[in-house]
């Protein structure tokens, strides 16, 4: 029978993720040479083996990542179903939900406000705390976010994110969660900018968090001076407090906001740089419960008895430092395990800074604070271990030819103690097909 030109290049596809999978089983070393590729015909894989490893990839691929509950308990412990989102919006409120369409990335966004809203912000049975914000393709600067200066009346337009932030302002007590939904189909950079900025400029200052502003107080007072009916259409017609402070700080970074980011796994709208990456967590929805809210009573868009307390979702630590400080011997342990990573990922784009290593302190810190948290090292493992998925992973979009080798000593370096990174790389490399370029964390063949 004639072979067909592609025939080789399958078989070399197929030995190579045959060769990935041997680390798993004998910690072979990766590596492609001539002599190995003259070998291609005598390790094609049988139809029985790919369709088991079709059956490995869902598996594999489900249980790296998150999935909804029917339950949303008022009091986050170490056994909450939704600790590894709140503690990660907690150790950074801007966080972003992927996973593929219909998997519920924004329902889980206006539930987290139901779950947080007092009776005083509910308002026609929804909550006042939540903000729904849809990202248009065409938003190629910050208008759509930050509104613009209209020059026919001399008013400024006020965009619902503005309104939002000052009703937040309001209502110090509670938080707000906005939501970006499909955030991606515009490139973030161009419409967030302001946010990526004033986000890192947080720090305390007597006692109170503040950032660089939205709003300069320059411009306020410039607006008021123009605009008789500025504070009502802020909202705070009657709060002459509030109105002193924007004219004296500007607009500012609310502290009791969270901002959560919705978009497709299978990055359909633009990338996201690393920049962003670096300023974000990221939680991957992968399982899919049919039954959810039809065999069983669910929390969705239900307020509860006693609404979420707003310390256990929102943190104060703004630096690995202040976090180090709390658990010095378990922040040696985290540092020694991420210089080992950083080993791996020398001279390569998926390298990481001190973001990261900030990240990973805070969010280990603020797991160790909750009810339940075993006191062993194989808790702090396991918060490591979702730290790696929500901010090493999703860099992962790399040459596969020239970082193959890279990959599979990381994969070797998870495979003992972080079973969910292991399992997500195996799930990068069974998604792979003999087409595919990269490997990445988002691209699906």
């Amino acid at each position: 029978m004639k072979n067909f030109p592609g025939q080789n290049t399958t078989a070399f596809i197929r030995n190579r993720r045959h060769r990935y999978r041997a680390i798993q089983d004998d910690g072979e070393d990766f590596n492609i040479n001539s002599d190995n590729e003259s070998n291609i015909q005598s390790n094609l894989n049988t139809a029985d083996d790919v369709g088991k490893r079709k059956k490995r990839k869902s598996k594999k691929g489900a249980k790296s990542g998150m999935s909804f509950s029917p339950t949303f308990p008022n009091i986050i412990d170490f056994n909450h179903p939704y600790r590894q989102i709140l503690m990660a919006i907690k150790t950074k409120p801007f966080v972003l939900m992927a996973g593929m369409c219909g998997t519920g990335k924004s329902r889980f966004a206006r539930t987290f406000a139901y779950q947080t809203c007092p009776k005083y912000l509910q308002e026609d049975g929804q909550p006042g705390n939540f903000q729904m914000i849809q990202v248009q393709p065409d938003w190629h600067d910050a208008d759509g976010i930050l509104g613009w200066l209209n020059t026919i009346s001399g008013h400024y337009q006020w965009t619902p994110f503005l309104i939002f932030l000052v009703k937040a302002w309001r209502h110090l007590d509670t938080p707000f969660i906005l939501c970006l939904d499909e955030m991606n189909l515009a490139k973030v950079e161009l419409y967030f900018a302001n946010f990526l900025s004033i986000l890192e400029s947080r720090q305390w200052i007597n006692g109170e968090l503040v950032s660089d502003a939205f709003i300069t107080p320059e411009k306020m007072k410039y607006y008021a001076e123009r605009d008789p009916d500025i504070w009502v259409r802020l909202g705070i017609k009657i709060d002459i407090e509030l109105q002193n402070r924007f004219l004296k700080n500007g607009i500012m970074l609310p502290p009791n906001l969270a901002v959560i980011g919705t978009a497709n796994i299978d990055l359909s709208g633009e990338m996201f740089s690393m920049k962003l990456l670096d300023r974000m967590m990221v939680i991957e929805l992968t399982e899919i419960d049919f039954y959810g809210g039809i065999k069983s009573d669910d929390v969705d868009f239900k307020f509860p008895e006693v609404p979420i307390k707003i310390d256990q979702v929102l943190g104060k630590i703004l630096n690995g430092k202040d976090a180090y400080l709390l658990f010095p011997k378990i922040g040696d342990l985290i540092i020694s395990e991420l210089q080992s990573i950083d080993k791996i990922l020398t001279g390569s784009s998926i390298r990481f800074g001190y973001r990261v290593r900030d990240a990973a302190l805070t969010y280990c810190a603020y797991n160790s604070q909750l009810a339940d948290y075993p006191k062993d090292n194989e808790a702090v493992y396991r918060c490591l271990d979702e730290l790696l998925l929500m901010k090493v992973l999703p860099r992962i979009n790399v040459d596969r030819k020239a970082q193959e080798k890279l990959i599979a000593n990381l994969l070797r370096f998870a495979k003992d103690k972080y079973p969910r990174t292991y399992l997500r790389i195996q799930f990068m490399l069974d998604d792979l097909s003999e087409f595919s370029y990269f490997i990445s964390f988002w691209q699906r063949s």
